[in-house]
């Protein structure tokens, strides 16, 4: 029976920060003219179009960042100058967010883990070997696919730390009281204006210094001021004792029974405790009387 087929995801070979890095150095020449895929390659430090040149031109490509423009010829796309030349942050960001779903394989595991922003490396490998791609490819793949969502996720988080009249860098948007979270509580998580959980979770940690926490069911570290608590743990009711303080004499357990108790005292109680066959009797009470005024006698002198 034949197994699975194996498949061979077409994916970067860098992530989408370096991408933007690189073809920055072709558009600082040629703006948005055609170029040489040659001299592109050669922009990049490349000797030519050579195996590798070609895969990190394919990279700019799969992000929408550089485009046909001709037989052997490119141009530098105009969401790569939008990101290169941005009017603003958030122009740049949304098209960095934009790009970086652009690989069809980032956008199937970016809909696979929709409810972490940055996936463990271990889940992301798990899952393209479950799905039967090509060995050698997974761990490539995983890499750049998890710094990408790791530069998305950096670029919101800067963001939401630069004041403005309408985001407070502490506490995010009016009206929204972030942070705060303790364990046990059930938040929700806002990144970048968008909702991270589909339900709130559980805090199952807050960090010592209080920065970051993480929910149930995820080793991923999330930032305190992009939390919102949606539920509050439920106070620890107090604990009782399991029964009632007892008066019993230790010594009953260890074979001896208890057969006479009496109050001697405002704060004193006198217990006499016997081992033996049969029960107390005159001759036995006799004895004790003896004892007794003996010890009695002793306390006197």
């Amino acid at each position: 029976m034949a197994g699975k087929p194996i498949r061979s995801p077409a994916y970067p070979s860098m992530s989408l920060e370096d991408a933007v890095g690189a073809v920055e150095k072709i558009e600082a020449q040629y703006r948005g003219s055609p170029v040489d895929r040659e001299d592109g390659a050669k922009l990049l430090g490349y000797s030519g179009a050579t195996g590798p040149a070609n895969k990190a031109l394919a990279a700019l490509a799969s992000y929408g960042l550089v485009e046909r423009a001709g037989k052997g010829m490119m141009r530098v796309t105009s969401r790569a100058r939008s990101i290169i030349h941005p009017d603003n942050d958030a122009d740049r960001n949304e098209e960095l967010a934009q790009a970086a779903l652009e690989p069809k394989l980032f956008k199937e595991l970016r809909d696979r883990f929709e409810d972490i922003a940055v996936p463990p490396m271990d889940g992301v490998v798990t899952y393209l070997n479950r799905e039967g791609f090509n060995p050698t490819a997974v761990g490539p793949a995983a890499k750049a696919f998890i710094n990408t969502m790791q530069f998305i996720q950096s670029r919101g988080e800067s963001e939401s730390h630069v004041p403005d009249d309408s985001v407070d860098a502490e506490l995010g948007p009016p009206g929204k009281a972030f942070g705060g979270a303790a364990v046990g509580d059930f938040v929700q998580w806002e990144s970048q204006g968008a909702l991270q959980f589909e339900t709130p979770q559980r805090v199952r940690a807050v960090s010592e210094d209080g920065n970051w926490i993480a929910v149930e069911g995820s080793e991923t570290g999330i930032p305190m001021n992009q939390i919102t608590v949606e539920q509050t743990a439920p106070p620890k009711p107090p604990a009782f004792p399991s029964e009632a303080p007892s008066f019993e004499n230790p010594t009953a357990a260890k074979g001896f029974s208890e057969w006479f108790r009496a109050k001697v005292g405002a704060d004193k109680l006198v217990t006499i405790n016997f081992k033996g066959e049969g029960e107390i009797g005159p001759k036995e009470i006799e004895k004790m009387i003896r004892v007794l005024e003996a010890q009695k006698l002793a306390l006197e002198d």
